[in-house]
């Protein structure tokens, strides 16, 4: 194997991702944010809200009323962003059972960086229709 790919390779991504070695520290958080609803999710909570599973889909419908968000993958994507260490599940004991989830610092920083990329996405569409 090319050395300069074994170092890249090894530097902060040691899994393969969809059965391809990942050749750029970045590919992990790339596939995370590229599935379906991740980066309306991560927006939905930045600056420190806090909201519960159902809160969280009525905030998505209300945002993009053409297209729905089902149980399965808003379940599916709290749990993927959880497990990266993205979302923070807080349960508190009462009844009845309460659950909000938040962004961790972890999460904040990467919804700044995805800030840039809209903003960028923005004002390079803006130049191309002009």
């Amino acid at each position: 194997m090319n050395k300069r790919i074994s170092e890249t390779k090894n530097s902060n991504c040691s899994k393969e991702q969809n059965g391809y070695p990942c050749l750029i520290p970045a590919q992990r958080v790339l596939n995370l944010i590229s599935k379906k609803w991740s980066i309306q999710l991560i927006h939905l909570l930045h600056d420190g809200k806090k909201f519960r599973y159902n809160e969280i889909k009525e905030r998505l419908q209300k945002g993009w009323k053409k297209e729905k968000i089902s149980d399965a993958t808003l379940s599916a994507r709290l749990a993927d962003l959880t497990k990266e260490n993205i979302f923070t599940r807080e349960v508190y004991t009462e009844l009845p059972p309460k659950v909000e989830y938040s962004l961790t610092e972890k999460g904040e920083s990467l919804s700044k960086a995805i800030k840039h990329l809209v903003d960028w996405t923005i004002e390079t569409c803006h130049q191309e229709s002009e």
